[in-house]
């Protein structure tokens, strides 16, 4: 989101200057203050520059957001040709809007007097909705080049705030350098604009930039975002009624990297307010949530998983369905005390002298040599297993990762969705960064749970600590692997 927002800004920003550089000495301003026929070619001209810098400019902004610099060219282009009329349409209405509510104010355009405060309000007003109208008419065309009639809407907001912006920068500018160029004039008739449109043009741009990003985040209904593979962490919305995923540039959602992916590889389609995920026939397929499907209904947080590329759907309409999901999943209702002879954690009997259990840990004074020694037989029946049969790894049976092997191996092992966790889980964000440990004991493996937000469960009961054994599922937040 942040590198969309500061590239339209920059970009924007960057169009408006071009056009104070180019319009300044090629119009006369002050000639067409006394010479309509002069006031229209020139209105005429400025809407051609402004549609053209402008349009070149924000034009490239979403498809250099989606790393797609050779497509960025081509829409930039587009944008400008479908931003000249758009642009002189927006000027000349904009224009009418502002001399007419200029006399209904009382503040005709073109006085020549000196500014006042009073003559400030007055003209601010008009002004601004006078540039508003040329901010929503830019924002229109660069939002017409997406496809998306949503993001037509959104483009089309943001530049109406942009406009607005931009024309109160105009007007505070005119103001504080009128009475310089009118001690100037020797008390002649002066245009005084210069120092309001070297501010107000780039701020312009700058603004229809910044809050077309914006408005578009802020109003987005889903979006996809790369969690592995090429481009990982960047988002593409779904705000068409079709959207493509594929190895095509000219995909709504464009995979590179990997040439098993195909040009047009799947394709996320919006029906009736919801959003149905289809293969479109690659050898490879398209998974859900580790499932391999040739049509399914998504929802927020469902994996999609492509040859080697990973995404994570995000839908705000289902968010709170599916959270609500998870906490009577991950927060079941409190179970009835558990007896004192029994271990609140693993069910198994106390022994009455020691008070240790099957998940007893000795002290630290048992330990020696930096290696576990082993609890006496009598409290530790889980661990009278046959040779052979203690847990050696855990395979992943769900998600995108179903099918991964985890050996067990030394004597710790972390798990969770933190970079160099033994275990990593990074693929499921309702895992805890660091959400659990495995302790080997003399032998005997110990699940322990390090304080995780989901909590962790072992054959589907939540624990704290727990013994494990072949054939145990386990749980963290919404991967389950299985104990072998």
């Amino acid at each position: 989101m942040a590198g969309r927002l500061m590239l339209g800004l920059l970009l924007g920003g960057a169009g408006g200057l071009l056009v104070f550089v180019i319009q300044e000495p090629l119009l006369d301003h002050q000639r067409a203050l006394v010479d309509p026929a002069v006031a229209i070619r020139q209105t005429i001209w400025l809407s051609l520059i402004l549609g053209a810098c402008y349009g070149f400019a924000l034009g490239m902004v979403d498809s250099l957001t989606r790393g797609l610099p050779g497509q960025a060219l081509r829409k930039g282009v587009l944008t400008l040709l479908i931003s000249l009329p758009g642009a002189m349409i927006a000027l000349f209405a904009g224009n009418l809007v502002y001399g007419t509510l200029s006399n209904l104010l009382g503040n005709p355009m073109g006085t020549g007097a000196p500014p006042t405060p009073l003559g400030f309000v007055l003209d601010i007003v008009p002004r601004t909705a006078g540039w508003t109208f040329l901010g929503m008419g830019i924002g229109a065309a660069a939002g017409a080049v997406t496809g998306s009639a949503r993001r037509w809407w959104h483009s089309t907001i943001g530049g109406t705030i942009g406009g607005a912006l931009g024309g109160i920068a105009f007007q505070v500018f005119t103001f504080i350098f009128t009475p310089a160029y009118l001690a100037m004039s020797g008390g002649e008739r002066v245009e005084v604009g210069a120092p309001g449109r070297a501010v107000g043009f780039p701020i312009l741009g700058a603004s229809i930039g910044f809050f077309i990003a914006l408005v578009q985040e802020a109003l987005k209904a889903a979006w996809v975002r790369v969690v592995f593979g090429r481009h990982e962490g960047k988002e593409y919305p779904v705000d068409k009624p079709v959207c493509i995923i594929g190895r095509s540039e000219h995909a709504d959602i464009p995979l590179f990297g990997d040439l098993q992916i195909a040009p047009q590889h799947a394709r996320i389609v919006r029906q009736q307010n919801r959003y149905l995920l289809e293969d479109l026939g690659a050898p490879v397929g398209t998974l859900l949530n580790g499932q391999r499907v040739q049509q399914a209904w998504l929802k927020d947080g469902d994996t999609i998983q492509i040859a080697s590329m990973r995404l994570q759907f995000f839908e705000k309409a289902t968010r709170s369905l599916v959270r609500e999901a998870m906490e009577r999943v991950d927060k079941p209702t409190a179970r009835p005390p558990v007896p004192d002879y029994l271990c609140p954690y693993c069910g198994e009997r106390k022994d009455p002298a020691t008070g240790q259990c099957a998940c007893s840990v000795l002290p630290s004074a048992a330990i020696s040599g930096g290696a576990f020694t082993p609890l006496p037989t009598a409290v530790r029946p889980i661990a009278q297993l046959a040779a052979g049969t203690a847990p050696t790894r855990l395979v992943v049976l769900n998600g995108a990762r179903a099918g991964t092997v985890f050996p067990l191996q030394g004597n710790l092992l972390t798990i969770g969705r933190e970079p160099g966790r033994d275990i990593l889980l990074d693929f499921d964000p309702t895992v805890s960064r660091r959400h659990a440990r495995l302790e080997q004991h003399g032998g005997q493996w110990v699940l322990v749970d390090e304080g995780s937000r989901n909590g962790s469960f072992v054959n589907g009961q939540l624990v704290q600590q727990r013994p494990l054994q072949p054939g145990d599922i386990l749980r963290f937040g919404g991967t389950e692997l299985r104990v072998e």
